[in-house]
């Protein structure tokens, strides 16, 4: 089953994991937006898919260094 966060709780979820982390809701919000993870629009809602968001930033597949991953 696929765990699908408000992007609030997707936050929360990875700070709990990731305490220092510097992923915010606009970064998670951009990368929805920008079909770089699963997503659903409800409304002005946007529900993420929260293993889709843990695989995009496991993932050594880039053009370029995470660093440097311009989106928008």
């Amino acid at each position: 089953m696929q765990r699908i966060r408000t992007i609030t709780e997707t936050l929360q979820m990875i700070k709990q994991e990731d305490p220092n982390t510097s992923l915010s809701e606009f970064l998670i919000r951009k990368l929805a937006n920008n079909y770089k993870i699963r997503s659903i629009k409800t409304g002005k809602k946007i529900m993420i898919d929260y293993d889709s968001l843990l695989a995009f930033l496991q993932s050594k597949e880039y053009e370029l260094p995470m660093e440097q991953v311009i989106i928008g």
